[in-house]
């Protein structure tokens, strides 16, 4: 699953996916939270199938897709910078990401 397939499948159970590391946000009460932060290693915990639901239950009757319901960031991190890919497609977009924070890189006009 890449990173738009995730968000396009998260906003249909009501939910936006905000940053790289990423964090969830109810699109109902605006609450947020960060399902993967302590699923980084290999005692890490299981991520649980119901990550995408909001603690005040907005989207609790909400049907997601399976696959939703089983994506795996993968954590990496490029020039100091954190990030959580969905698939390998998403790289090429998080290496662009990082470069464009690089302040010694003069855009080409």
């Amino acid at each position: 699953m890449n990173r738009n397939t995730l968000e396009r499948d998260l906003k249909k159970v009501g939910v936006s996916l905000k940053g790289w590391l990423p964090v969830l946000q109810c699109d109902v009460c605006k609450h947020h939270w960060e399902p993967f932060s302590a699923a980084v290693g290999a005692s890490a915990p299981t991520v649980r199938f119901d990550y995408w639901q909001c603690k005040n239950k907005c989207n609790a009757g909400a049907q997601p897709s399976h696959e939703l319901q089983t994506a795996l960031p993968k954590y990496i991190v490029i020039n100091d910078v954190p990030g959580m890919l969905f698939g390998e497609e998403d790289r090429e977009e998080f290496e662009e990401y990082v470069q464009s924070m690089d302040a010694t890189i003069i855009p080409n006009n």
